[in-house]
């Protein structure tokens, strides 16, 4: 949404402040969440006031409650009393009170109803700080830490803003940064109105039909989107956020470059549309005839799916425990879905427990023992910013029977341990009915080094195995914090063609790119991606720029990897061939073949070199990485008996080439 700050604040009385601020804080009393009311304290022990202004539903003010109830306990005998409040007309006193309870706060929180004290002190955000001291005049005001900033969440803080502020003040010493710039949502404060009959764009007629295209399919409860925009209360008091949001190309979340592809899927918000927002929030947000209103859309309940699942299956029967901090190494859950026959799915959901702490899920499948490399794959994901899509009519992923699901979750704390158990929604294809088989197949690139500083490191890699009579459907790319951009190339005779390009990868917005046509295969020649990774201090999400990173599980770890789905009719039209082969034909095969026994060699020296830790010539599951060992292994140990050598994966890399 247009995330673009439209608001002219009320001009307020000020007084010239230490350290070059310039806001008074007036004594208030406001409701408190738990009936008392709240006020500037008089104690002459109390020498400071934190007011901290939150939101219910904003994700930094749900981060940073619990962090600011540990400041307030640790400064509590030093004279320093913290005060929450809430200034959005969106959060009723009854959320307020959940807030307060669900994130276990022990300083008084207040409701500011008519946004008065917001609106004094000069707070634009939640959360944002304010320190005040027995004068009202505010000595810092600002944000907690750069821990957080859009889009961008740091390992941990380097500048302690609020701790440093209070520490300077009271041992008389000047605020190193007296203001700092708050990061967070915007709080809604009032504006002039147009009246009703004179409002050329009202929520009722334009801004409803606006949302429900573009925002409502996440924006909606129990969904991704972090609060509802289902509701004209709801959307009041988060208008001036959507509009800087959309303004900033942040929401709707999409980034393929318009020059290259065309997708299905595509979240491109319309100029008009953005200006209907922005016309509307400048008229002060009329309500219009309520006889306008659009129906509601309707979903199905939990699902992003056309119609309620077939099946669905469970992680695992015990919710996973999620503690309030720390890093989570990713987590594997094999689940079997009791598929005595082969199922055919035409599309797949997974939905998560607590959207809250799951950053991603990856659910793929697992075959019995002796299956085609084919069927070890990708089957859905829940990823920000991917929905799920259905193949088309005729189109359905084969699972063979005996197949398991394995479930790939990342999980990040949030301030608060909670409890989470992902499942995933099938929908089945009546097998009479199925045209084309779909394979989701990997292309994945472990042979690399990004040396420290390095700001644009290119990863190449390439898609094997794919059916030359088939169709290309849809491109996923997938890298960590240290993504930079992506591209994907198809190579024919008549050159390369730029299918996909991703100028500003985001690993907060993680995409399955659907083509609006599917591209057929018969005369590419190979499929190749570039991954570019920026491991300089540049790059705000980067964990350590001093860091050589390799290929690992963990995101301060990197990955290069492409998930493409490719269709293959089940009854292709037979092509003649010729019968006889000459002589340069049987060279060039001849060629060919040894060429491939070479690269296969080559792949099992780097892979051996890679992974056997302890030198000893064969590799053992504890020296693979999780991911590695989870779906690769079996397919590399030719004998079964739980080691991997150099021939084996020679043997293994051979046929997969010839394929």
């Amino acid at each position: 949404m247009v995330w673009l700050v439209l608001l002219a604040l009320v001009p307020t009385a000020s007084v010239a402040a230490p350290n070059g601020l310039q806001n008074h804080v007036s004594p208030f009393s406001l409701p408190g969440s738990d009936g008392s009311t709240v006020s500037l304290s008089t104690d002459p022990t109390v020498s400071l006031h934190v007011l901290c202004f939150l939101g219910t539903e904003c994700p930094l003010a749900r981060i940073y409650g619990p962090r600011l109830d540990a400041l307030a306990k640790k400064y509590a005998d030093r004279g320093v009393q913290f005060i929450g409040i809430n200034s959005n007309i969106q959060d009723s006193m009854d959320e307020l009170q959940r807030y307060v309870k669900d994130h276990r706060l022990t300083f008084p929180v207040a409701k500011d109803y008519d946004r008065r004290v917001a609106i004094q002190s000069g707070a634009t955000r939640t959360p944002e700080v304010f320190v005040i001291d027995r004068s009202g005049t505010v000595r810092y005001s600002g944000r907690i830490d750069d821990q957080y900033e859009p889009g961008i969440a740091r390992k941990q803080a380097t500048q302690h803003d609020l701790r440093d502020a209070i520490d300077a003040l009271l041992d008389n010493k000047p605020v190193p940064h007296p203001k700092t710039t708050a990061m967070g949502c915007l709080i809604a404060l009032p504006r002039n109105k147009t009246t009703e009959s004179d409002a050329k764009v009202t929520y009722c007629d334009q801004v409803s039909r606006v949302l429900q295209k573009h925002c409502v399919e996440c924006h909606r409860a129990d969904e991704i989107g972090p609060f509802s925009l289902e509701a004209y209360d709801e959307v009041i008091g988060w208008a001036d956020m959507s509009l800087e949001v959309i303004d900033q190309h942040r929401m709707p979340p999409w980034h393929a470059d318009p020059n290259h592809g065309s997708f299905a899927n595509s979240r491109h918000m319309p100029e008009q549309d953005k200006q209907i927002l922005a016309d509307w929030v400048d008229a002060g947000m009329p309500y219009g005839d309520a006889s306008k209103l659009p129906p509601p859309r309707e979903y199905v309940a939990g699902w992003q799916l056309s119609e309620p699942p077939h099946q669905i299956v469970t992680m695992n029967e015990t919710p996973f425990h999620v503690p309030a901090t720390g890093t989570i190494e990713y987590q594997y859950f094999v689940v079997d879905p009791g598929f005595t026959e082969d199922k055919w799915i035409r599309a797949a959901e997974v939905v998560p427990g607590n959207r809250s702490v799951v950053h991603h899920s990856i659910a793929f499948v697992r075959p019995p023992d002796g299956a085609d490399f084919r069927d070890i794959g990708f089957l859905s994901a829940y990823v920000p910013g991917q929905k799920p899509s259905e193949f088309p009519p005729g189109y359905a992923q084969r699972v063979r029977a005996g197949s398991k699901l394995v479930f790939q979750m990342h999980y990040t704390p949030t301030g608060k341990a909670t409890d989470d158990v992902t499942r995933i929604g099938l929908l089945f294809a009546d097998p009479n009915e199925v045209t084309h088989e779909v394979y989701v197949l990997g292309g994945v690139e472990q042979e690399f080094e990004i040396p420290p500083g390095a700001a644009s490191h290119a990863v190449d890699g390439d898609i094997g195995g794919f059916p030359k009579n088939g169709t290309l459907l849809s491109i996923t790319p997938h890298m960590h914090l240290r993504g930079k951009s992506f591209r994907f190339v198809a190579h024919t005779k008549s050159g390369a063609e730029t299918l996909l390009d991703v100028p500003s990868y985001d690993f907060n917005w993680q995409h399955n790119y659907v083509l609006s046509q599917p591209l057929p295969l018969d005369d590419v020649k190979q499929l190749s991606f570039t991954a570019v990774f920026d491991n300089s201090a540049g790059n705000p999400t980067n964990p350590d720029p001093s860091e050589f990173v390799t290929w690992g599980d963990q995101t301060w770890q990197e990955m290069a990897v492409t998930f493409v789905a490719v269709a293959k009719p089940l009854n292709p039209k037979s092509n003649p061939r010729k019968t006889t082969v000459d002589d340069a034909e049987r060279q060039r095969r001849e060629q060919q073949r040894k060429m491939k026994e070479h690269e296969a060699s080559e792949f099992a020296d780097r892979y051996i070199q890679r992974f056997d830790s302890d030198s000893d010539g064969v590799i053992t599951k504890h020296e693979l990485p999780d991911s590695v060992r989870m779906f690769a292994f079996r397919s590399f140990d030719h004998d079964d008996d739980g080691k991997i050598s150099h021939d084996e994966i020679r043997a293994e890399s051979l046929s997969r080439l010839q394929r």
